[in-house]
């Protein structure tokens, strides 16, 4: 195998994870497959050749990747339609049995580490991002990748499809009924509107 990142290196960045909870925030329809998956272009999926399953370790990491954004750049006003929580749900996940994923991990000075580009992690822009996942997924005892969020600072994993079939759907609700939805909305000074 000849990798842009040689064994050494991802045994710099390597490490167990025991996932107790991730989330998901999906379109209600998707809500009951949340652990299927589909080849598409994504931060560190190249659409081709593998898939990746996103969560992130808060619900409110997960509520801004999907739902804010940056959508919110250089506006006085804060506004979420209510059609947009209404039509989506919110799905635990965790690790089935006692075997830690095996993750990348790319936060604080991970990336310098593996001597990978720290666009990967950080830029809006995914492709530095679908080279490195590329290369990592060429070794077959990796899981997935463990990053920061671009937009929180939190955790995020990305999760190869080889390692789907060891996460489970623990509990799964309508997002506007979610336990912490009016905390974020609050933090983040979001107003839903009709």
């Amino acid at each position: 195998m000849t990798s842009a990142y040689p064994r050494e290196r991802i045994d710099l960045v390597l490490r167990p994870l025991q996932l107790r909870r991730a989330y998901r925030i999906l379109l209600n329809q998707y809500a009951s497959q949340a652990l299927s998956l589909q080849r598409r272009r994504s931060r560190f999926g190249d659409g081709l050749s593998y898939a990746v399953l996103y969560a992130a370790m808060t619900f409110e990491t997960a509520f801004i990747e999907v739902l804010v954004r940056d959508r919110f750049v250089k506006r006085e006003t804060r506004y979420l339609s209510f059609g947009e929580i209404g039509a989506r749900s919110c799905v635990e996940v965790t690790l089935i049995g006692e075997d830690p994923l095996r993750v990348v991990d790319l936060r604080d000075d991970g990336c310098l580490r593996l001597g990978a580009p720290t666009d990967a992690v950080h830029a809006r822009n995914h492709s530095a991002g679908r080279a490195l996942g590329r290369a990592v997924y060429e070794y077959p005892d990796v899981d997935g990748i463990l990053f920061n969020s671009r937009l929180t600072g939190g955790e995020n994993l990305a999760v190869f499809d080889r390692a789907v079939g060891r996460l489970a759907i623990t509990n799964t609700c309508e997002l506007e009924h979610h336990s912490e939805l009016e905390t974020v909305l609050e933090a983040q000074q979001i107003s839903l509107i009709p």
